[in-house]
């Protein structure tokens, strides 16, 4: 797809515009990309943020000061139990004993079915099976990141967009729940070929991916929207060279695609229908953990208003701001983004940002867990590298920040502690 990035100078950043004009010629779509290098940049960062992840693992006791040191060698198994706390719990008693009780139905099949598959091949190693489908995930993920950025870039732009965007993903203050056993580092992987194979028009691949999301988290909905845009740019080229019918046919594949996401969700719901008689048991249970309905026009106030009046500097209200933060900069970011990112980029960041708004747990921190879900905001995150890719001083600030802040978030995740 035909693609222009243009930069203008505005307070001492370059904000280049990203835009694909549609239609789009397929050759352009398809054009060639620096695959070897886009797969050799996720890989090499995927590996250097595993073996931190694992030194940190290994030594943070000693520097926060929770243990003295010791001539003992550190048992692997409660390093790779640190990892499994919360969420990942619950995964792992899904992959051992399905799905009982019916409450657990808001956590999705595929990632528990994958744990479940690796304990198969490697024995009943449950937290290191766990472990090791994570990191794969995290690892198509950083796959998926550095393509879709690719995608969008100009041409020549490629690869510094892509290794920037690398760079942010990586860099995240939530990351780390990339290595821990949580579906998020798999989902993002998921989204972002979703969206990569649409831009591309290789609708059989985007079907696999989006039927593998909705199998995998229930924010997947987000992607219907997207990929139906490019479907429908898919159907106007087709019926410029020829017939309504002649267009239906050769748009079927794409329109597939784009109900790939719902295909899943109500495969699971089927199989609840069949295991507890319920076909809305997701629903339900997400009322049994509390969920409830909200318009975002009044989530998004009421959230602020809970962060003011909440007691100052409490855990509480340092726990609403890091949620609130990225959920409101990412409305900021799409919004101003609208009219120079890619289409498909701004309907699946409102899908993902509505999910995310519309479903909160209490008056009090209305978006728990808002701050990980946002890492599936893939396109906020290239349109960023488009941004700081030729900034000096900004990308490493504010790359560096992230880190110290995810550090510290580890450090607390891994001590037992309740992040999002």
């Amino acid at each position: 797809m035909a693609v222009n990035i243009q930069e203008r100078p505005r307070l001492a950043v370059r904000l280049p515009s990203i835009h694909l004009p549609a239609p789009a010629t397929l050759e352009h779509a398809q054009r060639p990309l620096p695959w070897r290098w886009l797969w050799a940049q996720a890989v090499s960062i995927w590996v250097a943020t595993r073996l931190a992840y694992a030194v940190l693992t290994l030594y943070f006791p000693l520097v926060t000061g929770t243990e003295s040191p010791s001539t003992k060698s550190v048992a692997l198994a409660s390093v790779i139990h640190r990892w499994t706390y919360w969420d990942g719990a619950i995964y792992i008693q899904l992959a051992r004993n399905g799905y009982w009780p019916p409450e657990y139905s808001v956590y999705f099949p595929l990632y528990p079915a994958l744990i479940r598959a690796c304990a198969t091949i490697i024995g009943p190693h449950w937290a290191l099976a766990a472990l090791l489908v994570s990191n794969l995930g995290a690892l198509l993920a950083f796959l998926g990141v550095a393509a879709l950025a690719a995608q969008v870039a100009a041409v020549g732009r490629e690869r510094g967009i892509a290794r920037t965007a690398l760079i942010l993903f990586a860099a995240y203050p939530l990351a780390f729940f990339t290595v821990a056993v949580y579906t998020d580092g798999m989902f993002v992987g998921f989204a972002a070929f979703t969206l990569f194979f649409a831009l591309r028009q290789r609708w059989g691949w985007c079907a696999a991916f989006a039927l593998l999301a909705g199998l995998c988290r229930p924010v997947a909905p987000a992607l219907i929207l997207p990929v139906a845009w490019e479907a429908f740019q898919c159907f106007r080229a087709a019926r410029a060279n020829g017939t309504i019918q002649q267009a239906l046919r050769a748009t079927a594949p794409a329109a597939l695609a784009a109900a790939a996401p719902a295909i899943g969700i109500a495969a699971f719901s089927a199989y609840l229908w069949q295991r507890f008689g319920d076909p809305l048991m997701i629903v339900h249970s997400e009322h049994h953990w509390a969920h409830f309905s909200m318009s975002p026009l009044l989530s998004l106030p009421v959230a602020v208003w809970a962060f003011v009046h909440v007691a100052a500097n409490s855990p509480l209200q340092v726990r609403i701001l890091l949620d609130l933060i990225p959920v409101l900069a990412g409305v900021i970011l799409t919004l101003v983004a609208a009219r120079r990112a890619p289409i498909a980029f701004t309907l699946y960041m409102l899908g993902l940002l509505y999910i995310i708004t519309s479903e909160p747990i209490d008056f009090t921190d209305l978006f728990i867990s808002s701050a990980r879900y946002m890492l599936a905001a893939v396109p906020l995150i290239i349109i960023l590298a488009g941004w700081l890719e030729r900034s000096e001083w900004l990308l490493p600030a504010l790359c560096c920040c992230g880190a110290v802040l995810q550090a510290i978030l580890a450090v607390y995740f891994l001590r037992h502690g309740w992040i999002v």
